[in-house]
């Protein structure tokens, strides 16, 4: 009996339980809709005490002008939808807390503000700008870095709409494209790789920024490191942050800000380049974003393999070694692994001259044995031509 009982009590306690979410649809219009405005449907959403296991969907069924807040840390849905059917929303923001938010075919939005959801899928909509926060639910900023692609899932229209992205937190950007929006850290580490940029510019709105970003293309790179208002520059790092966020206003790609809250941003390049003995290589056409304006350190780390002279890198011997490059103050860096390869003997050949006795001019000795080896071509053709005729 005692056996059978035990049999019972494992099954039951193997039995997962499920717990489905249950799922609130508002549908919002102008009339005919239980809902006519947003603010109706925030009220109404916020004063259910437990939204753990809801699934807010909220469908607009035509142009609306409102402002929604839904969420907060004591009480966090199990996810937001908002349909938009192609419909404006003319709000100047939407602030979500939920733990997967859903917008789709939402025109006309300015300001999408999530803090941390597990995931946020953005599709086909024309959003402005969108904020990242990561903090707790004392508002303080969390630890742990967020890998952005794993968690903001946006296509191609609503990203090429989209114009600014701010951040708030530590995260990872990697194999995402920015080509077209302004990136603004307000705190935390930024971390970058593989990445299309077009302009960053650190706002320290709640303590330090430190920005690195690793082999990512610029739609150019000018770097400004803004150290007091009296900076020419300032005026339009301070427009743009002020004023509307217009990108048209800032000349330079990279801003960073010194004080009293500060930024530093520094952009790493990696190369590989192989070269023979003696060769010569121009760091001006060679490195990314580098011109003749800009003065640069380094740091070679055999100096007998290389040497750097003019912008300009030569090679002394055989060997392979790391040479450090660094313009605009150490905050761009090309790391270059470098391999000075044995020279073959037809290369060898191709670069060695021979002095003319007669003019002093040199010619390449490939020139003469070329010319030697076609003579003697000619000469046995001949020969045997004579001999023929014999």
């Amino acid at each position: 009996m005692k056996k059978y009982i035990y049999l019972i009590l494992s099954a039951i306690l193997c039995v997962p339980f499920i717990v489905n979410a249950e799922t609130l649809t508002y549908e919002v219009c102008e009339s005919g809709c239980e809902y006519t405005n947003l603010w109706d449907v925030e009220t109404a959403i916020n004063n259910i005490s437990d939204l753990s296991d809801k699934d807010i969907v909220i469908n607009v069924n035509s142009d609306i002008a409102n402002s929604l807040s839904i969420g907060d840390f004591d009480n966090v849905p199990n996810s937001v939808t908002i349909n938009g059917n192609n419909h404006d929303i003319n709000s100047s923001y939407l602030d979500l807390l939920a733990k997967n938010i859903t917008i789709n075919n939402c025109n006309n939005l300015q300001t999408l503000t999530v803090a941390d959801s597990d995931k946020i899928n953005i599709k086909n909509s024309n959003i402005k700008e969108i904020q990242y926060m990561s903090i707790d639910s004392n508002h303080q900023i969390k630890s742990d870095e967020i890998n952005l692609l794993k968690k903001l899932n946006i296509d191609e229209t609503s990203l090429n709409n989209l114009k600014t992205l701010f951040l708030l937190g530590n995260f990872k950007i990697e194999n995402l494209d920015f080509k077209n929006i302004v990136l603004v850290p307000l705190v935390g580490t930024i971390n970058i790789y593989n990445s299309k940029l077009n302009k960053i510019v650190n706002v320290p709105d709640r303590g330090k920024i430190i920005a690195n970003i690793y082999n990512s293309t610029f739609n150019s790179l000018k770097y400004v490191n803004i150290t007091s208002e009296e900076d020419t520059v300032a005026s339009e790092f301070i427009q743009y942050v002020d004023n509307t966020l217009d990108s048209s206003v800032l000349s330079y790609d990279v801003y960073d800000l010194s004080a009293p809250e500060y930024s530093n941003t520094t952009v790493y390049f990696d190369k590989e380049t192989k070269l023979k003995p003696n060769d010569k290589l121009n760091l001006v056409s060679y490195l990314d974003y580098y011109t003749e304006d800009k003065e640069i350190e380094y740091t070679i780390e055999d100096e007998s393999i290389a040497k750097i002279e003019n912008k300009e890198l030569s090679v002394l011997k055989e060997g392979s070694t790391k040479v450090t490059v660094t313009t605009d103050e150490g905050h761009v860096i090309y790391r270059i692994n470098l391999t000075v390869e044995k020279e073959t003997i037809p290369e060898k050949i191709d670069k060695m001259t021979i002095k003319v006795p007669i003019t002093g001019s040199k010619v390449k000795a490939w020139i003469l044995i070329v010319g030697g080896i076609l003579l003697g071509i000619v000469g046995i053709c001949s020969y045997m031509l004579i001999k023929r005729k014999k």
